[in-house]
């Protein structure tokens, strides 16, 4: 249903206009996609929280999922500001969570991608590498005041967050490891590169 939707509505995925700026249809075709990320964000890291893991993992995992809407969209649309659009739409929900720092530097590693794959001429490589570093850099930047703050962060916030002390208890022992940090970051580059590979060859397969 959304490849009949996407090939009636849009005409394909073959137009690459990377000099022009960004038109009101460009803006409808992000919208659509951001959407499309936003649902897969929140259906994929609802069902990551269920488990300690899946919590601790929850932006690498969801980066996995959410790839293919950033591949449509950079491919739709492979203009300036794509990337910087899309990254800004799904850190956004962070704002629940009171991580405006988080918030905030992850958008400006979205802006650092965006400029890579406009540098590039977005060629599928570049796509798929800007998406990786703009997801590297949205989970290194936005759990780095999780784990500097030393466990006050999550303290600060336990009635947002909905944490029971035992809860509450768990996290602690987990952000306030550097190792555990580093670790993240290294399956978030695993993940977002991954799903970026495999979405750009659908694409390829499905939309020519």
């Amino acid at each position: 249903l959304l490849y009949v939707i996407l090939e009636y509505h849009f005409g394909g995925f073959n137009m690459k206009d990377t000099t022009k700026k960004l038109e009101i249809r460009d803006f409808i075709s992000i919208g659509i996609f951001g959407a499309i990320a936003l649902f897969l964000f929140f259906v994929t890291g609802f069902a990551a929280s269920l488990t300690l893991a899946g919590t601790i993992a929850n932006i690498p995992i969801v980066l996995f999922f959410e790839s293919v809407a950033f591949m449509l969209a950079a491919v739709k649309v492979p203009k300036r500001g794509v990337f910087l659009i899309m990254g800004t739409i799904t850190v956004l929900p962070g704002l629940m969570a009171a991580n405006i720092y988080g918030v905030v530097l992850s958008i400006i590693g979205w802006f650092i991608a965006d400029c890579i794959a406009a540098q590039k001429k977005f060629g599928s490589k570049s796509i798929i590498g800007a998406y990786t570093i703009g997801g590297t850099l949205q989970s290194a930047l936005f759990t780095f005041p999780m784990y500097i703050s030393h466990g006050d962060y999550l303290m600060q916030r336990q009635e947002i967050l909905h944490l029971t002390d035992e809860a509450l208890q768990q996290y602690l022992r987990v952000f306030g490891s550097w190792y555990m940090y580093g670790a993240m970051v290294a399956l978030t580059v695993v993940t977002a590169f991954t799903g970026a590979v495999i979405s750009m060859k659908i694409l390829k397969k499905y939309f020519g």
